[in-house]
């Protein structure tokens, strides 16, 4: 299991032209006023569904949920309306970069605010930890990933919680999702369970969960 280093003081700025891809993504989903395609998914609510939900196999009981990068919060209102079919109740709370996204989440989910941040995840030091924390392995360059998934499990995931790594193929372009389960156990975490939807496969999830009392 990863030990816990120092964090570095002032963290390595992710790179420019990363920063202002993610800008340019922002300004693409708000050209719809369809909540899944400002979510940055355009495969229709079927197909949303099947490839989305998959993320809840990682979900085996109650607590605070936080989606880095979470967009207009369509996703985090969706998984936890799923869960509650199956008997389980998520408390949603998110993070993106891009204030109207961020907004947009707040509005969907009034009367908690505070609940969603504008911020860099990479270099956010979050109020507090949670049960489970989900996020795509490319919300930072693949040089920054390595330690990008030791600070979400250090500093983001709470004692006995749950780390879900997420990520997206394309069906258009005949791209297979990343296969983050790979990922995870090549850093060095053990791997509590792994799924995927479609043939390519078109989204991939895994996670770990931290032991109650571990350093990272």
């Amino acid at each position: 299991m990863p030990q816990r280093r120092p964090d570095p003081v002032p963290a390595e700025p992710l790179p420019a032209d990363f920063l202002a891809r993610l800008a340019r993504l922002e300004e693409a989903y708000l050209r719809s006023d369809d909540p899944v395609e400002q979510s940055g998914f355009g495969g229709g609510p079927e197909r949303w569904r099947a490839e989305r939900e998959v993320i809840l196999r990682a979900v085996d009981r109650d607590g605070d949920f936080l989606d880095v990068g979470c967009a207009n919060g369509c996703l985090l209102g969706c998984l936890c309306d799923w869960a509650r079919e199956r008997g389980i109740a998520l408390t949603p709370h998110g993070v993106d970069i891009g204030p109207r996204l961020v907004e947009l989440a707040r509005r969907r989910f009034p009367g908690h605010p505070d609940r969603f941040r504008v911020a860099n995840a990479w270099d956010w030091q979050p109020p507090r930890r949670y049960r489970y924390v989900y996020s795509l392995y490319d919300n930072v360059p693949p040089a920054f990933l390595r330690e990008y998934v030791r600070r979400l499990a250090g500093r983001y995931v709470e004692p006995g919680g749950t780390l879900i790594l997420g990520a997206y193929g394309s069906s258009s372009r005949g791209e297979p999702a990343f296969d983050v389960g790979r990922c995870l156990r090549r850093l060095g975490f053990p791997v509590g369970g792994a799924a995927s939807v479609g043939d390519l496969p078109l989204t991939r999830v895994a996670w770990t969960r931290l032991p109650a009392g571990a350093a990272f």
